[in-house]
């Protein structure tokens, strides 16, 4: 198994896996609009990173980490935006894998710290952020759409 920076040629496979993770997340899917989304992000590495996760060259999962500002956390911080292991390498220690690279490229880009999101209705995925050492925060998460989803 390898983690590496994805590549333009690499769209197309996490694209396939994003819809599956969407439709598992109950998010609002358009191909067009991720793929258009993902370009810009390999274009702007400032904004943040894809990282994909292969096993036998074959796509095994993705992380998506964005670079974020916040006075809270003395500076710049990252946000894993997104994380999804293909079913068929699910408990094989991927996602943890992932999970150390985005840590890895955090510290890389003088992040203080990793922030993330989980469903309330996925107690699987946020145990697994417990065992690395997230901690829950007594907030919500709020969100005011300044353009609406195409």
């Amino acid at each position: 198994m390898s983690i590496r920076a994805a590549q333009p040629r690499d769209l197309a496979a996490v694209i396939a896996a994003m819809q599956d993770f969407y439709t598992l997340e109950k998010l609002p899917w358009d191909a067009a609009r991720q793929e258009t989304l993902l370009q810009n992000l390999l274009q702007t590495p400032e904004a943040g990173r894809l990282l994909i996760a292969e096993q036998n060259a074959q796509l095994a999962g993705y992380a998506v980490i964005g670079f974020c500002f916040s006075l809270e956390f003395s500076g710049r911080f990252a946000l894993l935006d997104e994380l999804y292991v293909l079913p068929d390498f699910q408990g094989q220690g991927l996602s943890k894998a992932l999970m150390q690279a985005a840590e890895q490229l955090a510290q890389e880009n003088q992040c203080k710290a990793i922030r993330l999101e989980v469903s309330d209705d996925n107690p699987k995925a946020r145990d697994i952020y417990l065992r690395a050492g997230y901690k829950m925060q007594p907030r919500r998460l709020m969100s005011l759409w300044l353009e609406p989803l195409q």
